[in-house]
């Protein structure tokens, strides 16, 4: 189990003391009994349910989740994000940059296909194109067409990162980036930061450098994402087999909504029962 505000705990030792101190004081929320007698049940269920209650309630906002294995291994999914900027037509690659990119991906998926694949596309801006999808076919296809658009100068790699973290829930996920060129937006995230907080959600960060390297050192940024999330480098050449590897995954489900049902049917019944015990009477006495 994982919970992800643990503070929202320190608030059940709250509840129990103000139950505690309720039963001390006789507050008016408890029941009376009558001169002489010992204390019923009837006396600690209003005060001590509500303290209950309460406590479900902070454990409900901590946000806890339950983590099962799945059963065998299998590729993770990828988001492959791809550079359509317009250097990506540059002819030092027979025919252009952009096509042999797209004919290396195509020769990619004949021998590895990851468990899902989706298609985000970058020039200076970075833009969701296909989700994830268990189908080869309408990658390739979303792949060819968004390979023709002219999307203007520009290499945005933190708005396409940033894009492709948004979309990675619960579900493991990596990244695989075809480019051409550095990150070249000013006033955008480092790729730095980026990188380490990729890597803090254990999402590795795969580049293929598509180009010939010249006088500027272009490949730089793609190493680096690389390097910092524990991906593979590679130049010209699109081999997700060595890429990626199966893996065991953990399945997570919140039980925070069925938490919060329990302290609704619990409240519920809690009134009731203090309607029919009398508890109302002392309020109106």
């Amino acid at each position: 189990m994982s919970i992800e505000a643990p503070f929202y705990l320190l608030l059940i030792p709250l509840w129990v003391a103000l139950a505690w101190m309720g039963m001390r004081v006789r507050l008016p929320l408890g029941f009376v009994p009558e001169k002489g007698r010992s204390p019923s049940f009837r006396a600690f269920l209003p005060t001590w349910g509500t303290a209950i209650l309460a406590s479900i309630g902070s454990i409900a906002l901590s946000r806890p989740h339950l983590r099962f294995l799945d059963k065998g291994e299998r590729l993770p999914d990828l988001w492959v994000l791809w550079d359509v900027s317009r250097s990506m037509q540059e002819t030092d690659i027979a025919p252009t940059r952009q096509r042999y990119a797209v004919e290396s991906m195509e020769a990619a998926l004949t021998h590895s296909v990851p468990s899902r694949l989706g298609l985000i596309i970058f020039a200076s801006k970075a833009y969701a194109v296909l989700p994830l999808t268990e189908d080869k076919d309408a990658f390739l296809f979303s792949l060819r067409q968004v390979a023709r658009l002219d999307l203007g100068e520009g290499t945005n790699l933190a708005d396409a990162i940033e894009t492709a973290l948004a979309l990675i829930e619960n579900h493991p996920a990596e990244i695989l980036i075809i480019s051409d060129g550095a990150h070249n937006m000013p006033g955008t995230p480092s790729l730095a930061a980026l990188a380490e907080k990729a890597h803090e959600q254990r999402i590795r960060i795969h580049t293929v450098f598509i180009g010939q390297e010249g006088s500027q050192v272009y490949p730089e940024a793609l190493r680096l994402l690389s390097e910092k999330t524990g991906g593979a480098f590679q130049e010209k050449n699109i081999n997700l087999t060595s890429l990626l590897l199966p893996q065991q995954y953990y399945q997570t489900y919140p039980l925070a909504p069925y938490l919060w049902l329990g302290v609704l049917i619990g409240g519920l019944i809690l009134l009731g029962a203090m309607a029919v015990g009398g508890w109302f009477s002392v309020l109106t006495a």
